[in-house]
């Protein structure tokens, strides 16, 4: 990866393309959208496996992630809390929520690599399968 830092904000020239970040909304992505953003598609990736390889058909995941961070340390990210919603057909599939959150925090690499710095909780809720307001039915 290579990166160039000009005019108040760092391009990333990366394989899929350029990326700016800047601490201002304007000029780029903010530091820390990129951080929740990196740990939220590793883990919707690895959950999206551990549902194929458990024969849960899925329609969409959506995921709401909440941060607390520590003012007086930097603004330093204390906990962050990613709330997932898998909309499904499958019938009642909440019992295996708990232990299927547990395999996708053992298997995110990106999560383990802060697990000991971060308190993250990560909560999974199995919700039927509706149409959305535009979807064809």
């Amino acid at each position: 990866m290579e990166f160039t830092y000009y005019n108040e904000k760092l391009i990333g020239h990366l394989e899929y393309g350029f990326l700016p970040i800047s601490p201002n909304i304007e000029m780029g992505y903010r530091p820390m959208e990129l951080f929740v953003s990196s740990l939220t598609g590793c883990s919707t990736s690895v959950l999206a496996n551990i549902l194929a390889k458990k024969r849960i058909d899925y329609k969409r995941i959506d995921v709401q992630v909440s941060a607390v961070r520590n003012s007086e340390e930097a603004n330093r990210i204390e906990q962050l809390t990613f709330n997932v919603a898998v909309q499904t057909d499958s019938e009642d599939k909440q019992k295996q929520a708990e232990k299927i959150a547990g395999l996708v925090l053992k298997n995110c690499g990106m999560i383990q690599s802060v697990i000991g710095s971060i308190d993250i909780q990560y909560q999974i809720e199995f919700t039927p399968d509706q149409p959305k307001k535009g979807d064809v039915a």
